[in-house]
């Protein structure tokens, strides 16, 4: 599963993360107003132009990426609980809401 840089700065603009009570790793979501964010914050649309460039040219598939994690799943060192799974579908979720 990825999240894109453009779909965390989605997010970003929309939502403020806020740590959770009792040093749990849950983040906790508020709704913030765009307009609200210090105006250095905004990006310049040569900036913009820029990071969508980088985007539409990175590889759909990181190759190099793939090889670790199929060498660590063989290997027996790549473990991911249902519950991490389950963060990440939700995170998921939200980024999509952004859209």
């Amino acid at each position: 599963m990825q999240i894109s840089a453009l779909e965390v700065t989605r997010l970003l603009t929309t939502e403020k993360a806020v740590p959770a009570k009792r040093g749990k790793s849950k983040i906790e979501f508020a709704e913030i107003a765009p307009e609200s964010l210090p105006k250095s914050l905004e990006p310049d649309a040569a900036e913009v132009a820029r990071v969508v460039e980088m985007v539409k040219s990175a590889p759909d598939v990181r190759d190099d990426i793939v090889m670790q994690l199929k060498e660590r799943i063989e290997k027996g060192e790549y473990n991911v609980s249902g519950e991490e799974i389950a963060d990440m579908m939700i995170r998921r979720m939200k980024a999509d809401r952004v859209r």
